[in-house]
C-alpha cells in the first residue's frame, strides 16, 4: 500500500528521468510493475470483467424468479447452488490460468449468488427469522471468501454488506448499542491490512464512521450522557489515535498515514459540529470527565514523545492542548443552550483548520493540504450563511453569496497549489501527517 498519489507521481517523474536518459526505456514496465500499477488496458479488462459478472449474477437471478412457480424445490436448489459453485470452479480455473484479474471477478460473482441463494431458500422453506440475519450470514460468506481466495473484491463486498446489516439492526431493530458489528468490522479491517489494501483500509475507516454515525443516539441511551458529552468521544478518541499512529515508523504500506489521516478529520469534523450540541439541563457526568481526561492525557503524552522523535513540533503541542481544553469547557459551559458559545467555537475551528494547513505544508502532505483548504472552504461559507442571512435582503444575500463562491473557488485553488508549492520533502520518514 503505497502514500496518496505515489504511483501517479512516480509515473511523472519516470517519463522526466526516461527523458533525461537517466532510465532506460525499456525499464519502464519492469518498474511500474514493482510499484504494484499495470497498464490501463489490463484496468480496463478487470472494470470489464467485473460489470460482466454483476450482469451474470442479475441475469440468474431473473431466471430463478421467472421460473420460480414452475420449478420443484429440489430443482431450485439445483439452480441456485449449482451456479454458485459454478461461479467459484471458473474462478479457481482462471486463477489457475493466471488470470487472476478474471478470477477475482468470478469470486464476487459467486458472492452475489451466495446472497441470492439466502434469499431464495428463506423463501422456498417459509423461513421468516431475523432478518438481518440473512444479511449477516451473506457477509461472513464474503468474509470468508475475502479471507481464503483471498479476494479483494469479496472484501469490498462484505464491508458494504455490513455497513447495511449494521444499519438494519440499528434502525429497524432498535438496538440499544450494535456491537457485535464491531467484531464483524475487525475481521474485515484485518484481512485489508494483511492484504495491504488501501482501498480496503479506506472503505474500513468509512464503514466505521458510519457505524460510529449512526449509533450517535445509541451512545447516549447507554451511557446516560448529554449530546455534547457524546460528540467529545468523537473528538478525544480520533485525536489520541491520530497523535498515537504518528509516531508508527512509516514504511511502504502507509496503513498508519491513511489511519492517522481519518482519525484527525474525523475528530475535526466532530469539533466544528461541537457548537451544535446542549447538555439539556444536565451537569457532566464524572465517567465523562474521566474518559476526556485520560484521552486527553494519552494525546499530549503521544505528542510529546513525538517531539523528541521530531514528528511533532510545540505547535502541534500547543494545538492538541487547545483542543483538548476547548472541547472539555464547552461541556461545562454550554448548559442548556449552545447558541452563545456559536461564535467562539467557529473560531476555535478556523484555529485548527489552521494548523492542520500549516502542518501539511510542513510535511509535504498532500492530502492534509487539500482537505484543510476544503474546510476552510466549508467554515467560510457556513459562516456567511449564518451571519448575513438574516441581514441582507434576499436578492442582495444570494447575489452576494454567488459572488462569494466564485471567488473563493478561484482563490481556494490559487491557495491549494501555492500551499503544495511552498511544501517541501521531510527528510524524516515518520513525519507525515
Amino acid at each position: 500500500m503505497r502514500p496518496p498519489f505515489y504511483v501517479r507521481q512516480v509515473k511523472q517523474d519516470l517519463e522526466t528521468w526516461i527523458s533525461k536518459g537517466l532510465v532506460p526505456e525499456e525499464s519502464r514496465d519492469a518498474i511500474l510493475e514493482s510499484i504494484g500499477t499495470g497498464s490501463s488496458a489490463r484496468r480496463l479488462d478487470v472494470i470489464f470483467a467485473v460489470f460482466g459478472v454483476i450482469l451474470i449474477g442479475a441475469g440468474v437471478m431473473s431466471f430463478v424468479a421467472a421460473n420460480w412457480s414452475a420449478m420443484e424445490k429440489l430443482t431450485r436448489l439445483v439452480v441456485l447452488f449449482g451456479s454458485m459453485w459454478t461461479a467459484y470452479a471458473v474462478a479457481i480455473w482462471f486463477m489457475a490460468s493466471r488470470r487472476e484479474a478474471i478470477g477475482q471477478a468470478f469470486v464476487l460473482l459467486g458472492v452475489i449468488l451466495f446472497g441470492t441463494n439466502i434469499m431464495f431458500v428463506a423463501q422456498t422453506y417459509n423461513i421468516n427469522s431475523h432478518f438481518p440475519d440473512g444479511i449477516l450470514l451473506w457477509g461472513l460468506g464474503a468474509v470468508a471468501a475475502a479471507a481464503l481466495v483471498p479476494s479483494r473484491a469479496a472484501l469490498a463486498g462484505a464491508l458494504l454488506l455490513g455497513g447495511y446489516w449494521t444499519w438494519l439492526e440499528t434502525q429497524d431493530y432498535n438496538h440499544v448499542l450494535h456491537v457485535p458489528f464491531l467484531l464483524y468490522w475487525l475481521a474485515c479491517a484485518a484481512i485489508a491490512g494483511v492484504q495491504n489494501w488501501r482501498p480496503g483500509v479506506h472503505l474500513s475507516a468509512l464503514t466505521l464512521i458510519f457505524w460510529l454515525a449512526i449509533n450517535f443516539e445509541s451512545l447516549s441511551r447507554l451511557l446516560g450522557w448529554g449530546d455534547a458529552e457524546i460528540l467529545t468521544i468523537y473528538v478525544f478518541a480520533p485525536l489520541a489515535l491520530w497523535s498515537v499512529s504518528q509516531l508508527v515508523e512509516r514504511d511502504a504500506n502507509g496503513i498508519a498515514l491513511t489511519v492517522g489521516h481519518y482519525a484527525f478529520f474525523f475528530f475535526l469534523v466532530a469539533y466544528a459540529l461541537l457548537h451544535h450540541t446542549d447538555m439539556d439541563a444536565q451537569s457532566p457526568s464524572l465517567v465523562w470527565f474521566g474518559f476526556a481526561t485520560i484521552f486527553s492525557l494519552a494525546a499530549l503524552a503521544a505528542v510529546a514523545w513525538g517531539i523528541r522523535r521530531k514528528v511533532f513540533s510545540g505547535i502541534d503541542a500547543l494545538a492538541t492542548a487547545f483542543v483538548c481544553l476547548t472541547a472539555m469547557a464547552y461541556v461545562f459551559a454550554v448548559g442548556a443552550d449552545g447558541g452563545r458559545l456559536d461564535l467562539p467555537y467557529r473560531v476555535g475551528s478556523l484555529i485548527i483548520i489552521l494548523w492542520s494547513l500549516g502542518r501539511g505544508v510542513r510535511f509535504d502532505d498532500r492530502f492534509v493540504i487539500n482537505l484543510s483548504t476544503l474546510a476552510f472552504g466549508v467554515w467560510f461559507l457556513y459562516t456567511y450563511f449564518e451571519m448575513f442571512a438574516g441581514l441582507m435582503d434576499q436578492a442582495i444575500f444570494f447575489t452576494v453569496g454567488g459572488i462569494v463562491l466564485i471567488a473563493l473557488s478561484l482563490g481556494l485553488e490559487g491557495i491549494r497549489r501555492r500551499l503544495i508549492a511552498a511544501a517541501k520533502p521531510t527528510a524524516t520518514t515518520g513525519a507525515v501527517s
